[in-house]
């Protein structure tokens, strides 16, 4: 190890060798879009070897099938070389560890390949399979740059121009690219549906946005550092030219040549983000607040995400999931993606609303010290934290729930973002129409237990759409002089003497006991569920006249904690009498 890599003797050899190894990689991506493209998984299909032989005769899909797997173990063998090398030869410990992670992902990359062909294609090993030969394209081409002088001799920037939020901007682009390059593989192994089509091109466009974004930031303020310039102005044509090879694709049919370029441009787009972070990560980050992927500034991004409001999603997701499935035994997988993904799009849309809101977050006494009002974030990375994850969310449950739960998370998050938060500063009607995107998880969980809605699954929606009325008209009651001050239009703000307000939670209150009673009269829940809907619904109903007889804040208040209760205990109690029947 005491040999330096960058002296005159030794950085030619292993520089060239790097590069070599990685351009033999860039052929392994090619040879297996090919594969794909051409529909020659299985032209071969026994595994490691090829009709039993080495040298099969290379006709039809065979030449295919079987010339991935000769580049394959080629890539392999160079990948253990270089690992060798860089682990003797090479001074940083983080570069060693690199190199052996590289030879671990083509490690498994071969074993997922076989599992591939032996288990006749399942589509998810497939995904696995494409997902990871990416993942292992973007090591070998940062390892090469690592190791090239150029890297060596680029001094740490100046704290004056360091920049750690176009760091985290990096790593959430290069997030999003390989997010797309996994939707991308799901396309090609399952179907061209039209829901996963409209996922990708929702992905494509958020790519472009923060890659873009990223780009475009490195080429305005760092245009003189080489080792930054450079792979910026190639992510942008390559940006560039995968937008086109995606349209020509399509339009064509998706020709062989085209579906097998869209591939390789993918992959050449993720490694040059990769690059891009890796480099900025390494001359730009603030040494006395790094860029750190372990110990991200968490508390920020969980505020970010309105956990209290995404945790309402998930368990009313979770309540329709439940009383949406055939009983026991549990779909477990399901449940976890199921929850994983409303989490996911939960946190997309808090994050989004309060980039939507930042200004007037900013004039309200109980909002200006979340993080963009505060300052303790950028808009930017707010941005592309959103972005990341309503995109990450939609592609979990278009994958792994079905393509209905995925459509009506989407409608959540248009309807919040695209409707409901534009009219708050237009109409008191605001709270009607924000209250449909609240009300839409519980349909969430049971389409991806089921994979359709029936006449039962409404009732969780109207039970949902009413209650949150009151719960929120309480909540702009107390707070309305802060609605005033950001310019909302909320009921209370525009009703100052309490008098409509009181009329309005009261009808809503009203209405919600029948509503709550339906599913018992539908037969979907007996007796028990009847009595503690109706004694919930009474008890609500109570603390409804007394907050529009009072019209205090403190009457506003005890609506407010008495919504809270009511709905987890109406929740439970449908999950008791479920179980109990």
């Amino acid at each position: 190890m005491g040999s330096d890599p960058f002296g005159s003797k030794g950085v030619r050899p292993l520089q060239v060798f790097s590069f070599l190894t990685a351009a033999a990689g860039f052929l392994l991506v090619i040879a297996g879009g090919l594969v794909t493209s051409t529909g020659s998984g299985l032209a071969v299909p026994d595994w490691p070897l090829s009709y039993g032989t080495l040298f099969p005769p290379m006709v039809g899909g065979i030449r295919f099938e079987h010339s991935h797997r000769v580049i394959a173990a080629t890539v392999g063998l160079l990948t253990l070389i270089l690992t060798l090398w860089v682990i003797f030869a090479e001074p940083r410990r983080w570069v060693r560890r690199l190199a052996i992670a590289a030879f671990g992902l083509v490690v498994l990359q071969g074993l997922l390949g076989g599992l591939t062909v032996l288990r006749q294609l399942p589509p998810q090993v497939s995904i696995a399979h494409a997902c990871l030969g990416q993942i292992f394209f973007s090591t070998l081409v940062v390892l090469a740059t690592v190791l090239s002088p150029i890297w060596r001799r680029t001094p740490i920037a100046h704290p004056a121009d360091q920049a750690p939020g176009l760091c985290r901007l990096s790593f959430l682009a290069t997030a999003a690219a390989f997010a797309q390059l996994a939707l991308g593989a799901a396309m090609r192994h399952t179907g061209w549906f039209p829901a996963l089509l409209a996922a990708h091109l929702a992905g494509a466009a958020a790519v472009l946005a923060l890659a873009g974004k990223t780009a475009g930031s490195v080429l305005k303020r760092y245009r003189p550092m080489p080792l930054l310039r450079r792979p910026a102005r190639l992510l942008l044509w390559l940006i560039l030219a995968q937008v086109l090879l995606g349209v020509f694709t399509f339009l064509s049919g998706r020709s062989v040549p085209l579906a097998t370029a869209h591939v390789a441009v993918g992959a050449l787009l993720l490694a040059s983000c990769s690059v891009l972070s890796v480099s900025l990560y390494y001359f730009l980050a603030d040494p006395a607040h790094p860029v750190n992927l372990t110990r991200w500034p968490l508390k920020i991004y969980l505020e970010l995400t309105k956990p209290r409001l995404t945790f309402l999603a998930i368990v009313t997701a979770l309540g329709g999931f439940f009383l949406g499935g055939s009983g026991y035994p549990l779909n477990w997988p399901g449940l976890v993606v199921l929850l994983f993904g409303t989490a996911l799009v939960g946190a997309g849309a808090g994050t989004l609303n309060q980039y939507i809101e930042r200004e007037a977050d900013g004039r309200m006494e109980r909002t200006r010290g979340r993080p963009l009002p505060s300052g303790r974030i950028s808009p930017d990375s707010a941005l592309a934290f959103g972005v990341a994850c309503s995109s990450a969310g939609l592609i979990v449950l278009a994958l792994g729930a079905n393509l209905l739960a995925a459509g009506l998370a989407a409608a959540t998050l248009v309807s919040y973002l695209f409707i409901y938060t534009p009219l708050k500063s237009r109409t008191t009607l605001c709270t009607l129409v924000g209250a449909v995107p609240g009300a839409l998880p519980p349909l969430i969980g049971w389409a991806a237990a089921r994979g359709e809605l029936g006449l039962h699954a409404w009732p969780l929606f109207f039970i949902l759409f009413l209650w949150q009325l009151p719960h929120f008209l309480a909540i702009a009651w107390t707070w309305r002089e802060d609605y005033a001050r950001a310019g909302f239009r909320m009921l209370p703000v525009l009703d100052p003497d309490g008098g409509s307000t009181g009329r309005q939670i009261v009808l809503y209150c009203l209405a919600l006991i029948p509503v709550s009673l339906l599913p018992a009269a539908m037969g979907s829940f007996g007796w028990i569920y009847f009595l503690s809907a109706l004694a919930g619904g009474l008890g609500f109903l109570c603390c409804g006249l007394a907050t529009a007889r009072t019209r205090s804040a403190s009457s506003a208040r005890r609506l407010f904690f008495a919504s809270i209760l009511y709905l987890p205990v109406l929740l439970t109690t449908m999950i008791l009498d479920r179980m109990i029947s």
